[in-house]
């Protein structure tokens, strides 16, 4: 069952903790469909220093986290790689999810996982509740979930210890162990 606008309005904290576990769905340009679990992912709220849309700012590059709930937000990190992130929350209210990997071939990080699915930056805003494109659909087992600390984020300060990133707890498909 494909994920409706209501469940991405639901609290962020919930709703990160939900598409642990949840199918990612990539109709792929020659056709093929590609459904992987979620098996990684990391929350961004606004009130947090590794958010994009920290205090509030919007930026061409950000505007999409001030969208409501249930679209793509896709960027290039370091001029190299793109990262697929999904919006959590009402309108103007900027919260998101980085899918870190999927339990599928050559997924095993947000760079590799949009190279595999061809996910780019024309992909950014996509309304992932309809159904053609990208979007999730519902997990049909709650799996164990471990969580830990986001990678990559030291420059935020003590906001780089939340225990913001949620794993499988026994996915051989994460991009690094949560201790």
């Amino acid at each position: 069952m494909i994920l409706t606008r209501e469940f991405y309005l639901q609290n962020p904290m919930d709703a990160a903790r939900a598409l642990v576990g949840a199918y990612l769905c990539r109709e792929m340009p020659n056709g093929e469909f590609i459904r992987a679990r979620i098996c990684e992912l990391e929350l961004y709220l606004e009130n947090d220093k590794a958010c994009h849309a920290f205090g509030g700012h919007c930026t061409p590059r950000n505007d999409a986290m001030f969208m409501i709930g249930g679209h793509a937000y896709v960027y290039l990190c370091y001029g190299l790689h793109n990262m697929l992130n999904i919006v959590l929350g009402p309108v103007n209210q900027p919260a998101a999810v980085l899918i870190r990997a999927l339990e599928y071939d050559n997924c095993n990080g947000p760079g590799k996982l949009c190279k595999t699915l061809n996910i780019t930056r024309t992909d950014n805003k996509h309304d992932l509740t309809v159904g053609n494109g990208i979007w999730v659909e519902s997990r049909d087992v709650t799996p164990e979930i471990k969580t830990g600390t986001r990678i990559g984020v030291d420059y935020a300060g003590a906001d780089a210890y939340l225990p913001y990133r949620f794993i499988i707890a026994d996915s051989k498909y994460i991009s690094k162990p949560i201790k």
